[in-house]
């Protein structure tokens, strides 16, 4: 994949987002326009996803969440279909954002491009949150009004490449902006500012899952079947949850899904990876690794099985695209006995 986004046949999909509409030549700063709703959510358009994964790679951090996702982070903040942006700058570099599903707007991304169509940086403001201490508290961000910029570019990019980000941060969403402008000297204080701008380097290549994620009892043999771009979302052994920490020891599968093995062997280890990349590039990618095994795709699309035998035993991989959440890889191992 490649580590920048250059490919104008992007650029141009983004533009039909925008309805074409460009900036002036006499324009002395950048033109915004409010887009018509897209059919589909920022979030969920194929090359967006693929550019945010080509910019930061499968690297965790709290931002909008405690240590998760930096992808999913950006993501979820331009979940919104009504309140899709697009500014474009004398100099040809464009600026498309939206926000997060939630709130008022607090939390929100952009993608910024060059005149060529390659993808520059990601902005993402966010309260530098993080998860609480005390169980089934909600997280803990910074203070009121105070947000923060994070501005994720390639290594070598300089700060001053990000003005049109920082200028795209500090123009509010609706709410805020009403706030900002009140009479009321109190409210006015309480809009959101942006406190402070950092600036990350991204990481393309950083992997998904490391070997001490994986549960007890799984095979080294169907490790290469457990692709790097995916994070893991979770694993079980021996029939109990492992991943996520907060069920472990729970149970495998529910009570509903016993049922429907109908008394059929559970696995004696499994790895569920979530993957941002695209549902038929990881079809490709898993005929390839899974050669000699046997294929079964799903009545409704959108989910393949792969069976066949290994040094261990006998190994399943089930892919199922859970759309704006990602494809979820299941490999389930069963030993010999």
């Amino acid at each position: 994949m490649s580590r920048m986004l250059n490919s104008r046949n992007t650029i141009a999909s983004l533009l039909l987002l925008a309805c074409a509409l460009g900036a002036p030549a006499h324009a002395a700063g950048p033109v915004t326009t409010e887009l018509p709703p897209p059919r589909l959510k920022l979030s969920e358009q194929p090359k967006i996803r693929a550019a945010v994964i080509a910019m930061v790679g499968y690297a965790r951090g709290s931002y909008t969440e405690g240590d998760s996702l930096i992808a999913e982070q950006v993501l979820n903040g331009m979940r919104s279909r009504f309140d899709v942006t697009r500014s474009v700058w004398p100099d040809g570099r464009m600026v498309i954002a939206s926000v997060s599903g939630g709130g008022h707007g607090e939390e929100r991304s952009a993608l910024m491009f060059d005149g060529e169509g390659r993808l520059l940086a990601l902005g993402l403001v966010n309260g530098h949150c993080r998860a609480s201490t005390v169980r089934d508290e909600p997280k803990v961000c910074n203070p009121d009004p105070q947000a923060v910029l994070t501005v994720f570019h390639p290594a070598g990019a300089k700060p001053a490449d990000a003005e049109p980000l920082i200028a795209w941060s500090k123009t509010l969403p609706s709410y805020h902006a009403l706030m900002a402008e009140s009479d009321d000297p109190a409210e006015a204080a309480a809009a959101q500012k942006i406190a402070n701008v950092e600036y990350i380097e991204g990481q393309p290549t950083a992997p998904g899952w490391r070997d001490a994620q994986l549960p007890a009892g799984f095979p080294a043999s169907l490790k290469p079947l457990l692709v790097q771009t995916g994070e893991v979302n979770s694993t079980a052994s021996a029939g109990k949850i492992v991943i996520p920490k907060g069920l472990a020891g729970l149970p495998m599968y529910t009570d509903r899904e016993r049922a429907e093995l109908k008394g059929a062997r559970w696995p004696d280890a499994e790895v569920t990876l979530r993957s941002y990349a695209a549902f038929d590039d990881l079809l490709a990618i898993y005929r390839e690794l899974a050669k000699g095994a046997t294929f079964e795709a799903g009545d409704r699309g959108g989910e393949a099985v792969f069976s066949g035998p290994d040094g261990a035993g006998r190994y399943t991989v089930r892919l199922r695209d859970a759309k704006e959440t990602g494809v979820f890889i299941t490999v389930s191992s069963w030993k010999r006995k």
